[in-house]
């Protein structure tokens, strides 16, 4: 009697083990693929970025070159007032 209820507890013992095992790795394969849709949510999120930024610097480079032009449209209109002063 007394082997029999070692064996039963001896058994569930190695079945919560086995179990406990079994979610490890599941936990551990869950992980990997929790970080690999983390990356890929990252990897979106840094290209939508990337994207942005990229359009902000083709308006800044529009502003620049008409900023250019105004410089250049003051700097003929100084010249202009310095021969009308000779």
């Amino acid at each position: 009697m007394v082997a029999k209820q070692y064996l039963v507890e001896h058994f569930a013992n190695m079945e919560m083990i086995m179990q406990n095992d079994i979610e490890n790795i599941i936990g551990v394969l869950d992980d990997t693929m929790d970080t690999m849709n983390k990356s890929d949510v990252l990897r979106n999120n840094l290209i939508q970025q990337q994207i942005e930024i990229e359009k902000q610097i083709t308006v800044l480079e529009g502003q620049l070159q008409r900023q250019k032009e105004y410089l250049a449209k003051i700097e003929g209109g100084l010249d202009v007032l310095d021969e009308l002063k000779k």
